[in-house]
């Protein structure tokens, strides 16, 4: 049945294509919130693997007194594995896809829910790079594609960043804004489909400025990450959070940077850092992080969680005034050209990413026209285009302006 102006009250049924790390946190807070759920998957493995991790996850919070055992089997109840596509959304009001970033499978994917789903389903990604128009393009419904990307753990993780595709409806906008809160969460719609969107586009280049200074020899991966952390206040550095959440998931968004710069190059404008060699080199050896045992940093073991011993007084080994006016200018470019705004930027910061801070209060902090300076001066020594100031960092600069006056 179709339904013109569809409200977020009637979306009862929810299905997650995918059920992997952010696929089944997805269907645990939906199913929380009450919702039915269809959790699908290719693989028998990996739903029973998905049930097992929802069901540990439900019981600490029994434990912890956060939810009751009937609220628990409530909400297990609620979720239907399944390793059919068109079974899953044959019946859904919303359908979120959270599987591998590769743009050609997304597109695969988004092509069978199209057919398989009511016409009146919304078709959400929770891709953390794709722009949402290339995934609308290849359905029949275009207005109600919509990107969704959560951040890891979904049950704990407050932020939801919204990015509307060219032809995604104010009421598929919405309906998504809407359930986000339904599902507890805290939405912000961002205001132009670009790769990466904010918080990706900021983590990568969080990563990747670390990566190349120890390209270059400038510092080793603990001073950088004792910098990091205790000078400027982050919970982890760009080496040790690589680890945690693995150097090849940063691999994956350059190829996506890649082909988006031959087939669709608006997608990619504006300072985009890259992966220096040594990223391609340590994926090649099989450094993968924490869940291969060794990355920037060696583990007891694959997948065996340790934190790395950071000694504060290394902190003074490494200035990070490069590191930071890099992510500065990344921000200033999303600002400029109308991505999101101010308040918004720095609270996907914070939420998201865990900044200490919005990255246009550190830009305040450090001063504009420093970090023009410092800009201008790597690009001179380094090249690379993402060290070229953005017009407006130069415009506060000259005119001695604050983000926050």
């Amino acid at each position: 049945m179709q339904r013109s102006n569809m409200k977020v009250e009637e979306i009862k049924k929810i299905a997650q294509i995918g059920a992997g790390v952010m696929g089944h946190g997805i269907a645990q807070v939906a199913a929380m919130a009450g919702y039915d759920v269809a959790l699908m998957d290719v693989s028998r493995a990996a739903l029973d693997q998905a049930m097992k991790l929802i069901n540990t996850s439900l019981s600490k919070l029994v434990e912890k007194k956060k939810i009751t055992e009937e609220q628990k089997n409530a909400a297990l109840g609620k979720i239907k594995p399944t390793t059919d596509l068109k079974e899953a959304v044959k019946d859904a009001d919303y359908v979120i896809e959270a599987v591998f970033e590769s743009l050609p499978l997304k597109k695969e994917i988004f092509m069978a829910m199209d057919d398989a789903a009511p016409e009146h389903a919304i078709l959400a990604s929770n891709t953390s790079t794709i722009p949402a128009t290339l995934l609308a393009d290849v359905t029949s419904r275009p207005e109600k594609v919509i990107d969704m990307h959560w951040f890891n753990p979904p049950p704990l993780m407050r932020l939801i960043e919204i990015m509307p595709g060219e032809k995604t409806s104010e009421e598929t906008i919405n309906v998504t804004v809407e359930l986000s809160k339904k599902l507890g969460k805290t939405p912000i719609v961002l205001k132009k489909d670009v790769w990466g969107y904010v918080t990706s586009r900021m983590a990568i280049s969080f990563l990747y400025e670390g990566a190349w200074d120890l390209q270059r020899g400038v510092a080793e991966p603990k001073e950088i990450d004792a910098a990091v952390r205790y000078k400027l206040g982050f919970p982890m550095g760009p080496f040790e959070l690589a680890d945690l959440t693995g150097i090849d998931i940063g691999r994956e968004m350059d190829d996506i940077v890649e082909e988006l710069s031959e087939t669709h190059p608006k997608y990619v404008e504006g300072p985009v850092v890259r992966g220096p060699p040594i990223i391609k080199e340590y994926i090649e050896k099989g450094w993968h992080g924490m869940k291969s045992g060794r990355g920037f940093y060696e583990y007891p073991g694959p997948g065996v969680y340790k934190r790395v011993e950071i000694p504060e007084e290394l902190k003074e080994k490494y200035d990070p005034t490069r590191f930071i006016s890099t992510l500065v200018n990344v921000a200033a470019y999303l600002l400029r050209t109308e991505v999101s705004t101010r308040d918004d930027i720095d609270t996907m910061m914070k939420l998201g990413l865990g900044y200490p801070k919005g990255i246009f209060q550190f830009a305040d902090e450090l001063g504009v026209s420093k970090i023009v300076e410092t800009l201008k001066d790597a690009k001179e020594k380094y090249g690379h285009d993402w060290y070229e100031p953005d017009p407006l960092l130069v415009e506060m600069a000259e005119a001695g302006k604050k983000f926050y006056e």
